[in-house]
């Protein structure tokens, strides 16, 4: 037996972060000092409104602080702050600074039980609230102040109150999930933040305007708020109201943002949406769950001159522990984007089971030690005894706090994640305890057991969600158990989907067996109408998309499918990119809904019956126009799915066949299809470049077209072709209305396979096409006649046309299993097509060439086609 080789210790050096000269001081000391340097400098602004000034900032704290201290507030009390993001905000936590005591941040989007229960335990002396809040109803917990309609604050002096603060007294408490059911506060110390602000990570250059992105109840505010004001800076406010990714993206460009904090999330949709917008941003860090790399190579890609810093840490620790200046045109597939390696007088222990040192690459628990430990859990000591240990390798009386996160020292010196030794989640940036919604959901009645687990995005990198698991004791009011929960619970920490359960799959020892647990999508409810346009059918497939399932139907909410916020903004992204529309968020909360949706688009007038002679698919853009080409059935509609594979700027349209009214005539060959075909094209682009797509009798039309716009002298830059041919048109000349109506709705046999002979009544195919759950259930009986009229006029036409020669190259598609030794579907083509053939096999039928699975083959070989033509 060969014996395993020890692996390699850590290098000393590795954890040697100790800067001598740190600062410890007071926040507040720390400001007023700044304040005195540059007193007319700007310190706050708000984004179309108000400015403070150094000195402005500074006095207008002071007379609230005089304020707060009139009213008793002294010494590690603690004031709630419960306001909007406006100046006034900063002023309120500056005050509680100055005034000795520490604030304590709520959010406003928390349920009113769960910010009561905030208060209670934290045991807040006052509350500080803005006109805003107040329109809204204040907390009656305790006593408020309504910091924008108060003129005794006025009253007082605008002098530093004189009240001694020592750095290792409270700054404030900030509450994140609890594993009891209840949240927890971390206590933090003045000396932690001022250590943090002044870190070397931090070149002040570089923060001199920086965004307050963050909610400031949650740990991202430290750096939002004292790194730039303790360095000179001015802190940013985003305008008031509902603040969505082009917003965002709009300040950081616009309005000279140099620093900017973003989780994992929002740095990923911002980087689909508006990388570019990083352009004049010195740094940009990111953190809070496993990043991108995507999403980093795009804005290192967009912005050169942007710095792209990856950053870890927990609320404990009071904001990032270790931090990672990304470098470019490096792949971080095999480890991830890395945690990096430790802040100023901050110590890294990678510890086995028995709180031993692991070595390079060993995988271990992470505890932290040194600058930015946390005072503990407030009012919950043995809480704080069971995460804050004794440290053993620091000297005597250091604490290190447990992690929860495994982790390894790669070869570089840098900590990489691996997952978590418990099942505490990260959703979009906030800590997640599943255990306490659990006991939510438990207090609601009815439920036998009950087990809350993060699911995983459909796709790398895609934001995990929550999934309720529950065993009924009875009958289960399924809808009062999401009310309680929406009643208790912040809005991210909701379950996005809830599935009833016999029982909880249990391991051989008789716990939850999490693996065992069926997707929610295997539980979905089966009911829910299918698309009826090709809009509905690119939206259901967005919606999907986003929400990481397999398939929505017209009538799913979109919220209680799992979405929130940020995915809101990620579908608005994907609409305006596939479709060229601009979707309000306004549409998704008043209507929900496909359905909804695309009702309030017909009532702006965006209306769209897929049954014109021109399926506008995408109509927005200035790069070549794509057209699509009908097969025989003579709709477009089957092309919706490749929209998400067009780049963006290329306008996409499906052409369709002339007689759908039933009163224009048919064409009578395929070379006056063409003619009349190619007339549409340029009324809708006057000149090419042009990209023609076809499929089926549908690609023998988009050569002929091709031919027809070359003869009129126009440059047809792409001719891509789905195993399109003679043979594929015809092999009955007299096919019956149930061989039609297989052609008309292509992939569905139960015409004929309908009991009995001859023709079926027009009301039995709607029948079995809404059975069948086809996008074309809609159709009218007259409409669907036209179409068995047009498909047997277009099967005459491919079996009678002779096409003519196109000259330039084809992107041709077939099947596997088509070719012979002898034949393949694309040698039909060599007679007809002058320049080079470039065939690709795929391992998909005729039939199945247009569905979402084939087109994740043919999509993106078309897409990069595209892209060389720009």
């Amino acid at each position: 037996m060969v014996a395993r080789k020890a692996p390699e210790p850590v290098p000393a050096a590795w954890n040697d972060t100790r800067v001598a000269d740190w600062v410890r001081g007071a926040v507040h000391y720390q400001f007023a000092a700044q304040a005195q340097l540059t007193p007319h400098a700007v310190a706050v602004r708000s984004v179309g409104g108000e400015t403070l000034t150094y000195r402005q900032l500074d006095e207008h704290a002071n007379r609230l602080a005089h304020h707060l201290i009139e009213d008793g507030v002294g010494p590690e009390d603690l004031v709630a702050v419960l306001q909007e993001k406006t100046p006034d905000l900063i002023v309120s936590i500056l005050a509680v600074l100055k005034a000795g005591a520490a604030y304590l941040p709520l959010h406003h989007g928390y349920p009113g039980q769960r910010t009561e229960a905030i208060l209670a335990r934290a045991g807040a002396r006052v509350l500080l609230a803005d006109r805003a809040m107040a329109a809204q109803g204040l907390p009656r917990a305790v006593p408020s102040i309504v910091v924008d309609d108060c003129p005794r604050i006025l009253r007082h002096a605008t002098t530093e109150p004189e009240i001694p603060v020592h750095p290792a007294q409270l700054a404030y408490v900030m509450f994140t999930s609890g594993s009891t059911g209840e949240p927890k506060g971390v206590a933090i110390a003045h000396g932690e933040i001022t250590e943090f602000a002044y870190d070397r990570m931090f070149d002040p250059a570089r923060h001199t305007s920086v965004l307050m992105a963050a909610p400031y109840a949650f740990d991202g505010s430290t750096y939002e708020l004292w790194v730039p004001l303790l360095h000179g800076g001015q802190v940013v406010l985003p305008p008031p109201g509902k603040v969505d990714v082009q917003v965002y993206a709009r300040v950081i460009a616009e309005e000279g943002i140099t620093g900017v904090l973003l989780t994992a999330g929002l740095f990923r949709v911002i980087a689909e949406e508006a990388p570019e917008c990083f352009a004049r941003v010195q740094e940009v860090m990111t953190g809070g769950d496993v990043i991108s790399p995507t999403a980093v190579e795009r804005i290192q890609r967009a912005c050169p001159d942007t710095v792209v810093r990856a950053t870890y840490g927990p609320t404990e620790t009071t904001l990032f522990a270790t931090q990672a200046t990304l470098p470019r045109d490096v792949s971080f597939d095999a480890g991830g984007v890395p945690m990096g390696r430790g802040l100023d007088n901050t110590r890294l222990h990678v510890l086995d089971d028995k709180l031993n040192p692991v070595g390079i690459g060993e995988e271990g628990s992470l505890y932290i030690a040194g600058a930015g430990l946390a005072r503990g859990y407030l009012g919950r000591s043995e809480l704080t005894a069971e995460r804050f240990l004794a440290n053993p390798f620091d000297g005597p009386g250091e604490r290190m706090y447990a992690t929860g996160d495994r982790v390894r020292w790669n070869e570089d010196g840098l900590l990489e994640f691996i997952g978590r030794s418990d099942d505490q989640v990260k959703i979009r940036g906030y800590r997640i305890e599943p255990r306490e919604v659990e006991h939510v959901l438990a207090e609601a009645g009815g439920l036998a057991q009950v087990s809350v687990v993060a699911r995983p995005g459909a796709q790398p990198g895609d934001e995990k969600s929550l999934a309720a698991y529950v065993v009924a004791e009875g009958e289960l009011d399924m809808q009062a158990l999401k009310e309680q929960a929406a009643a208790r619970l912040p809005e991210y920490m909701v379950p996005a989907a809830y599935v009833l359960l016999e029982a909880l799959p249990l391991t051989d020892n008789g716990k939850v067996d999490y693996r065992a647990l069926p997707p929610p999508e295997a539980h979905s409810d089966p009911l829910g109408r299918g698309p009826r346009t090709p809009r509905e059918e690119v939206l259901c497939q967005l919606f999907a998309e986003v929400l990481s399932m397999e398939s929505v139907s017209i009538d799913d909410s979109f919220f209680e499918k799992g979405g929130h916020s940020l995915l809101a903004t990620r579908l608005a992204s994907r609409v305006r990119t596939v479709l060229g529309l601009d979707l309000p968020i306004r549409y998704l909360l008043e209507a929900p809904t496909v359905a909804g949706i695309v009702e309030l688009l017909d009532a702006d007038g965006e209306s769209e019956s897929g049954l014109g002679p021109v399926l506008t698919l995408r109509g927005a853009g200035r790069k070549a126009p794509v057209f699509c080409f009908h097969p025989g059935g003579g709709l477009a509609w089957c092309y919706s799915a490749l929209l998400t594979h067009i780049p963006r700027g290329h306008p996409v349209f499906g052409v369709q066949a002339q007689g759908l009214d039933g009163a224009e005539e048919l064409p009578r060959t395929l070379e006056e299809m063409a003619q009349t075909y190619a007339k549409r094209v340029r009324e809708l682009h006057p000149s090419g470049p042009y990209a023609l797509v076809g499929w089926s009798f549908g690609g023998l039309v988009a050569q002929a077209v091709a031919v027809q716009l070359q003869q009129d002298g126009h440059d047809v830059a792409l001719l891509a072709l789905l195993d399109a041919g003679r043979e594929d048109t015809t092999v009955n000349r007299s096919p019956g209305q149930r061989e039609l109506l297989a052609q008309v709705f292509e992939g569905i046999d139960a015409f004929a396979g309908e009991p009995g002979e001859g023709e079926l009544p027009l009301s039995r195919v709607r029948e079995i096409l809404a059975e069948e759950g086809s996008v074309l259930a809609g159709l009218d009986e007259d409409t669907i006649t036209h179409l068995i009229t047009i498909t047997a006029n277009n099967l005459k036409l491919g079996d009678e046309s002779v096409q003519q020669r196109f000259h330039g190259d084809l992107l041709f598609f077939e099947p596997e299993g088509d070719a012979t030794e002898s034949r393949r579907p694309r040698d039909f083509w060599t007679a007809w097509i002058t320049g080079e053939i470039d065939g690709r096999t795929v391992p998909f039928t005729h039939r199945e060439l247009l569905t979402p699975q084939a087109l994740e083959v043919i999509g993106p070989v078309v897409a990069q086609s595209l892209k060389e033509l720009t």
